[in-house]
C-alpha cells in the first residue's frame, strides 16, 4: 500500500497511530513495576553522516543525539527514550560504520568498531538510514550494513531514505526504493520491470520503507507511529521522566564536539580533546552553569580556531549554548576555553 504525506510516498503495510510528546529528565532510573505499557527498542543503524542522530533528535522532539555535518560525530552508542500513547520508545543511536583505517585516520575511539553490533544484540527492531543525496552512494545500501541485517535476519527491520528533499527529480525514489529493497517489501514484490540479472544492492527482507528528510522534519511522525503500533506489552526500562541513559557530563561534551565539527574544516576537529571542567544545576533558578576546555595540539592551530579577536569561537559558543538550551529546556551559561596541552588558555 502506497500513501502520500507531506509530498513524501510512505510505502508501509500496517495502520498508523496518533502521537503526543511528554516530558523527559536526566539521571536514568530502572522503572518501577507500575510503569506496564508497551516498549520497543530500536537500533538505528548506517553509513556515516547518513542522518541517523538528526533522525532520531526529530522524532523524540530534543537534541539528545549529537549531530554535526560531518563524518563520525557519534561515537558510542546512545539511547534515546520518547512516550507515545502510553508506549516507551528506546532508541539506539549508533556511530556510523566505521573500518579500521577510518578509526585511525579520524582518531576514533575503539570502541566505535562494535557499537553497532551491540545495539543489535539489544534491539527488537532495526531501522535502517540512507543518504539519498549523494549519487555516488545512494543506489546502493553500505556493504557493512547490509553484513549486519543478514546477521539478524529473522528481526523486523524497515528502511529510511533520508535526505529526499536533495533529489531534483522524485522520480528517481522508486528506483531507488526498487534497488535498495532488491525489488522486495514486506515478502511482496514491488511492480515494475525487474532484471534477474543484476546484481543484488540492498537487503531483500525489510518489512516498510519510509522517505523522509530528518533535517526539516518531514515524514518523521510516520516513523513513530510506526513503532507505536509495532511495540509489545511490557514493563517500562526507564521511566516516563528519562529521555537518555547519558550523564549531563557527556551530552554536554558531545554538544561541544558536534560544533567544532560542524565549523572547522577537514580532519582538525578530530584532533581537539573536548572536556568539560565544571558543571552546576541550579534547580531554584532552572539554571545550569558550565565550563568546558577544549585541547588543542599546538598553538597555531589554536590560534586558527580561535579566530579573528576570538570571532569563531564566540560563535562556536553560541551555537553551542543554543544546542544545550535545546536539550535541558533551562536557561544555560557557558564557558567555554581553548589550550595547548600544558600551556596557557584562550577563552571565549
Amino acid at each position: 500500500m502506497a500513501t502520500i504525506t507531506r509530498g513524501m510516498c510512505v510505502f508501509s503495510y500496517r495502520n498508523m497511530l496518533p502521537r503526543r510528546i511528554v516530558n523527559y529528565s536526566f539521571q536514568p532510573q530502572h522503572a518501577e513495576n507500575k510503569n506496564i505499557g508497551k516498549i520497543v527498542h530500536v537500533a538505528i543503524i548506517g553509513a556515516p553522516n547518513s542522518g541517523k542522530s538528526t533522525l532520531i533528535n526529530k522524532i523524540i522532539d530534543r537534541k539528545i543525539c549529537a549531530a554535526s555535518n560531518k563524518v563520525h560525530t557519534t561515537t558510542k552508542l546512545v539511547r534515546a527514550m520518547c512516550y507515545c500513547n502510553d508506549t516507551q520508545i528506546v532508541f539506539l543511536d549508533t556511530p556510523g560504520v566505521v573500518t579500521d583505517r577510518e578509526q585511525k585516520k579520524y582518531n576514533l575511539p575503539p570502541s566505535m568498531l562494535g557499537s553497532c553490533h551491540k545495539s543489535l544484540r539489544c534491539a527488537d527492531v532495526v531501522g535502517v538510514v540512507h543518504d539519498a543525496s549523494c549519487k555516488y552512494i545512494r543506489e546502493s545500501l553500505h556493504k557493512d550494513v547490509v553484513e549486519m541485517l543478514n546477521s539478524v535476519q529473522d528481526m523486523p527491520s524497515f528502511l529510511i531514505i533520508n535526505k529526499v528533499d536533495k533529489l531534483r527529480s522524485k522520480k528517481q525514489l522508486l528506483t531507488l526504493v526498487r534497488n535498495l529493497t532488491n525489488g522486495f517489501i514486506a515478502g511482496n514484490s514491488i511492480p515494475g520491470p525487474t532484471n534477474p540479472n543484476k546484481q543484488e544492492r540492498g537487503f531483500s527482507h525489510f518489512s516498510d520503507v519510509f522517505m523522509v528528510s530528518a533535517l526539516n522534519g518531514d515524514g518523521v511522525s510516520d516513523i513513530r507511529e510506526y513503532l507505536v503500533n509495532n511495540a509489545k506489552p511490557g514493563k517500562f526500562h526507564y521511566s516516563t521522566e528519562e529521555w537518555t541513559d547519558q550523564t549531563p557530563k557527556s551530552v554536554i561534551e558531545d554538544a561541544v564536539r558536534a560544533k567544532f565539527l560542524d565549523f572547522l574544516h577537514q580532519e582538525i576537529p578530530y584532533n581537539l580533546k573536548v572536556k568539560l571542567d565544571y558543571y552546576e544545576e541550579i534547580d531554584n533558578e532552572d539554571k545550569i552553569i558550565c565550563s568546558v576546555s577544549v585541547e588543542c595540539p599546538s598553538e597555531r592551530l589554536m590560534r586558527l580556531i580561535s579566530g579573528a579577536g576570538g570571532g569563531r569561537l564566540q560563535q562556536i559558543k553560541s551555537s553551542v549554548r543554543n544546542d544545550l538550551i535545546d536539550v535541558f529546556r533551562k536557561t544555560v551559561i557557558l564557558d567555554l576555553q581553548l589550550h595547548v596541552k600544558n600551556n596557557f588558555l584562550l577563552a571565549s
